[in-house]
């Protein structure tokens, strides 16, 4: 258990040195996603998946659709966040882990913020929706932040664990719950599919050029923190 243990956070904290590489590819995507999202703005295409979707918000699923927006707020997102790192510390015994862990999923997650306020996308229209959200939603649609933080958070446990045993457990578990928050945000009829997609697509680029940025360029300038803490 002891071996396990000292393995978790080992390949999380590794060098990368692919800085150029993993910033163009997010660059790339980023831009990919940001035009994507300007031509959806003007032909909703998935308007009518919404609106199936937005059926079927009914009964169990329906609170549990709601509970699941709510509790995945940016504030109630940050807390979870910063609870997760308290755990990762007091367990691993490893400050520097659970800043480089939590860097990871806040440059993953923060700017999808950035391309929300770009693109403007409005949400789906509540008057087509058989079960609208209240309170409306005036924000901006595209991509969609709650499964942003869900995938983030997904990838920085896989990060975490990865040459263990749980990472496949991490990764299945995290994909679950990416796909469920997806769904409920559509359901909700708060999202559109594509919002959902566009944001794991993002998760998945951004990601790398994060954990080069908290484990090339922040951590070693970590003064306060001795590597093996």
């Amino acid at each position: 258990m002891r071996s396990q243990t000292h393995r978790v956070g080992s390949a999380l904290l590794h060098p990368t040195a692919r800085g150029p590489r993993v910033i163009w590819f997010a660059a790339v995507v980023g831009l990919a996603l940001t035009a994507l999202g300007f031509i959806l703005r003007a032909a909703p295409i998935d308007a009518p998946a919404v609106e199936a979707f937005n059926r079927m918000h009914i009964g169990a699923w329906g609170w549990t659709a709601v509970a699941i927006y709510l509790a995945l707020e940016p504030i109630s997102a940050a807390f979870l966040t910063l609870l997760v790192l308290i755990t990762i510390a007091a367990v691993l015994r490893s400050v520097r882990t659970a800043v480089v862990f939590g860097g990871i999923v806040a440059l993953t997650w923060l700017p999808t913020a950035a391309i929300k306020a770009i693109v403007n996308r409005p949400r789906p229209d509540v008057l087509t929706l058989a079960h609208p959200f209240t309170p409306a939603q005036t924000d901006g649609s595209f991509p969609s932040g709650h499964t942003a933080f869900v995938a983030a958070l997904t990838i920085a446990f896989w990060l975490l664990l990865r040459g263990t045993r749980g990472a496949p457990i991490a990764l299945i578990i995290g994909s679950a719950s990416t796909v469920t928050v997806g769904l409920a945000v559509v359901s909700d009829g708060l999202h559109y599919p594509t919002d959902v997609l566009a944001s794991i697509a993002w998760a998945i680029a951004m990601a790398p050029t994060a954990r080069w940025v908290m484990v090339d360029v922040i951590a070693p300038r970590l003064g306060g923190f001795r590597k093996s803490s």
